[in-house]
């Protein structure tokens, strides 16, 4: 399944779930879970490295791989945990949306809340994190079938020869905007 399709897949999925009435929080410009630590394939990398060098303008490019640089270089700093209760930004983040939404992670496809009062106390008080205060209810079927999707994402990736870990997304971004300003070499 390309990664398109497994995009189609999770959108078509939410879309069916809240046509039966789940009541599922996340709307556009609600973006409390874009300032979470991300974990994500190298393919994800490179379709997001495209989308920002094909999809956006050049200075927004700019704008936006220089957060992703700075991001990075905070996140190099930081043990995972402490990367959790950050509250970064994500570098696409721009002005409250998701700038490469039409090639967002599986990740951030498959991330849902019923309960945008649990995501902000979540965003409001990252210290509570791992609490039952700071629990996120979700859809059990949507969960389990996002996890579904990423097994079998990685099991296919293992199975083909190729990187099959994930990684955070701001790292495994600059090295490709490193590598890119290397130039052939």
């Amino acid at each position: 399944m390309d990664p398109n399709q497994q995009l189609r897949a999770l959108d078509a999925r939410f879309a069916a779930a809240r046509a039966e009435g789940a009541p599922i929080a996340c709307v556009a410009g609600c973006n409390f879970c874009c300032h979470q630590r991300v974990g994500i394939f190298p393919f994800e990398a490179l379709a997001l490295y495209r989308h920002l060098r094909t999809q956006q303008s050049p200075a927004q490019a700019a704008a936006i791989s220089q957060r992703i640089l700075d991001n990075a270089r905070r996140i190099d700093a930081l043990t995972a945990d402490e990367h959790r209760r950050a509250n970064l930004a994500c570098a696409f983040l721009q002005d409250g949306r998701c700038s490469a939404y039409a090639v967002r992670p599986q990740a951030c496809a498959a991330y849902h809340s019923t309960s945008r009062e649990r995501c902000e106390h979540a965003f409001t008080h990252p210290d509570d994190m791992g609490t039952p205060a700071n629990s996120r209810p979700v859809l059990l079927e949507l969960q389990m079938y996002a996890a579904t999707l990423r097994e079998t994402t990685q099991a296919a990736l293992e199975s083909a020869g190729f990187p099959a870990s994930q990684g955070e997304l701001h790292q495994l971004l600059r090295a490709l905007i490193e590598d890119d300003a290397a130039g052939p070499g």
